[in-house]
């Protein structure tokens, strides 16, 4: 690792915990560094507990949510070689939040099942776009019909959601009401899926090659490309299951990750998720503190920031070299 490199994970990870801390004090309660330390230890007071149960899950979760849409990103556009690919606009996003509110309807007590259902969606959605795309060579038309395919699940969803005469929350993403027992349920996927992730960063590495020379050297291309998108499927899912649908912040992060370490997945797969954890967790923030009291969502202003950047990488075809 050469000190670019180290400087930008340093910086970045300093950074992140900058960012905690102003998250922490974003509100009408505030809390001093000791005040923080003595809350860890237990040594709390009526303020500390409220920034505990209110501030702290919804922190836990951007940090995570943003880590795992980043690293789920980048996996995608790896292993379908497509630079535009965001879980959000191909269907896993939207087949997951489908899926999700077709089993909790039909069986409201089944929450501890949400992560299953989450999961089927997303790979329902994945499949869905492998199909419809595999002999597709335009990055952009690839785009078109995952655009076609989420549209169709969030309008099947919008639409459920009204004849049931029930709330619409799983159409938007929201760090808002965020209990610890969404953090148990984020914890108990997505730290072992990114570490598996990193340990076959060397394996992502591969689809930089074509994938004639890759089956030429013996490996089985489609197992590999299964097998790594299942897991940014699991990722992008669990996140949906606890947030909703976020767009762009996972087209966003690996591009972010990619200009500043490079390509080699070694490094941009975790830089990744420390760009997806700043970034979630810095808007979540800003838009708390903008027009306090009032919340501006987070998924609001990656829209407006997210739909910009989309059409520069159209232009541009993903590449900034």
């Amino acid at each position: 690792m050469n000190k670019k490199i180290s400087l930008a994970f340093v910086s970045t990870t300093i950074l992140l915990v900058i960012t905690i801390f102003i998250a922490i004090n974003t509100g009408n309660i505030k809390a001093s560094p000791l005040e923080i330390f003595n809350l860890i230890f237990n040594k709390t007071s009526n303020s500390t507990l409220a920034i505990l149960d209110l501030r702290f899950p919804r922190i836990i979760i951007a940090i995570l949510v943003g880590a795992a849409l980043a690293v789920s990103g980048l996996l995608l556009q790896t292993t379908l070689k497509n630079p535009l690919i965001d879980p959000s606009l191909v269907g896993v996003s939207g087949g997951a939040n489908l899926i999700l509110y077709l089993g909790l309807l039909v069986s409201p007590s089944a929450i501890i099942y949400k992560s299953f259902f989450a999961i089927v969606g997303g790979i329902v959605g994945y499949l869905l776009i492998f199909a419809f795309a595999r002999n597709i060579k335009n990055n952009v038309s690839i785009i078109l019909i995952g655009i076609a395919i989420s549209s169709f699940f969030t309008g099947l969803l919008t639409s459920l959601s009204f004849l049931e005469n029930t709330s619409k929350s799983l159409a938007r993403a929201s760090l808002g009401i965020k209990s610890w027992e969404d953090v148990k349920l984020l914890l108990i996927w997505i730290p072992i899926t990114i570490v598996i992730a990193l340990l076959l960063a060397k394996v992502c590495n591969i689809f930089f090659l074509d994938d004639k020379v890759i089956a030429s050297l013996g490996l089985n291309i489609n197992l590999l490309r299964f097998t790594i998108s299942l897991l940014a499927v699991i990722l992008a899912s669990i996140a949906t299951s606890v947030v909703g649908v976020l767009a762009f912040l996972s087209l966003i992060a690996p591009h972010i990750a990619k200009i500043i370490v490079g390509k080699n997945h070694i490094y941009s797969l975790p830089f990744s998720a420390l760009v997806g954890a700043l970034i979630f967790l810095g808007f979540d923030t800003l838009g708390r503190s903008i027009f306090n009291p009032i919340e501006i969502p987070a998924d609001i202003l990656m829209l407006v920031v997210g739909g910009p950047c989309f059409l520069i990488l159209i232009k541009t075809g993903g590449k900034y070299e």
